[in-house]
């Protein structure tokens, strides 16, 4: 599905930062300068009020360079859907969580303590976060317990919410009954998500930090080297895990296998080649890929669009 065209915006790294100010974020954009104006994302945000103290921010956006945002200010009550795309999500010092389409997070943030998210490039991201102040958590009586310690959650969005969700975003509704809709959705989202410490298990699993860190030096491994002939033995070896225990312990982990985090990390690459200009072959290669053909059938598979199309109009 392609976004209207009639709404699409450019955000620089200054518009993000704007954005930051007014949120409580900091952006970082690794490797532009933040006085560019080259555009970080393309797309559309909107705002909603469903309640007093409740909002509601809507974002469908195509990320064309990989993006980073850390919280700094606290929040009482937040839930955060993923409707398309992915995005990695920590709490300083835990072990990061994938987001996934159909997956809502619940988090209670500490001003100290905050999130961290990282989207990476060539994606569709469509996104709700829904955030409500003290004062109307009390009114809803969902006030935080005290000490409030950042903490999150992630849950399976059911079907038929998520349906109504994608209704309430797109269809031709007027203001007010679009707001109407909404505020009961949000109520909804409440409803399922609005215990944050709720001892539902969450995807993230319990590692010891010494396993923590060896399962980041694999993956930065592959991040920083995506093109390299990469053999599990000698990621296992690098873990100091046997390979079966890093192949269990990275899906659980980073909700994916080793081996499909390298081929996300080659793909997001070559969409970048593409982007400059650069020739299918030459962006295959360039990413690890020693045929053209199986190159194009993963890129057309993953992002829903033939690579040549990219470099046409890159």
């Amino acid at each position: 599905m392609s976004l209207p065209a009639a709404e699409m915006r450019q955000h620089t790294p200054r518009d993000l930062h704007a954005y930051g100010r007014r949120y409580g974020l900091d952006y970082r954009v690794p490797g532009l300068s933040p006085r560019t104006e080259a555009p970080v994302v393309r797309g559309v945000v909107r705002e909603f009020t469903p309640h007093p103290g409740m909002q509601l921010v809507a974002s469908d956006v195509e990320v064309l360079h990989r993006y980073e945002s850390y919280s700094r200010a606290a929040s009482p009550m937040s839930i955060i859907v993923m409707l398309e795309g992915q995005a990695e999500v920590a709490l300083e010092n835990e072990c990061p969580l994938t987001l996934t389409a159909g997956m809502a997070l619940s988090l209670r943030l500490e001003a100290d303590r905050g999130l961290a998210a990282f989207q990476p490039a060539g994606q569709r991201l469509r996104a709700l976060t829904l955030s409500l102040d003290d004062a109307c958590l009390a009114r809803l009586g969902m006030s935080a317990p005290s000490p409030a310690a950042s903490h999150l959650r992630a849950w399976q969005l059911p079907e038929p919410l998520r349906q109504g969700l994608e209704q309430a975003l797109t269809a031709p509704l007027p203001g007010q009954a679009q707001r109407l809709l909404l505020g009961g959705l949000s109520l909804q989202l409440l409803a399922h998500g609005g215990r944050v410490d709720d001892p539902t298990p969450s995807p993230a699993p319990t590692l010891a930090p010494q396993e923590h860190q060896r399962l980041e030096r694999v993956r930065d491994t592959l991040r920083h080297d995506p093109a390299g002939e990469h053999r599990l033995e000698a990621l296992a070896e690098l873990a100091a895990m046997s390979p079966a225990s890093l192949r269990r312990k990275f899906r659980a982990a980073y909700g994916r296998s080793v081996f499909d985090y390298l081929r996300e990390c080659r793909l997001s690459l070559a969409h970048d080649y593409l982007r400059q200009g650069h020739s299918v072959q030459q962006a295959a290669h360039f990413c690890g890929y020693r045929h053209a053909s199986n190159f194009a059938t993963a890129f057309r598979r993953r992002f829903g669009h033939a690579p040549s199309s990219l470099y046409r109009t890159g």
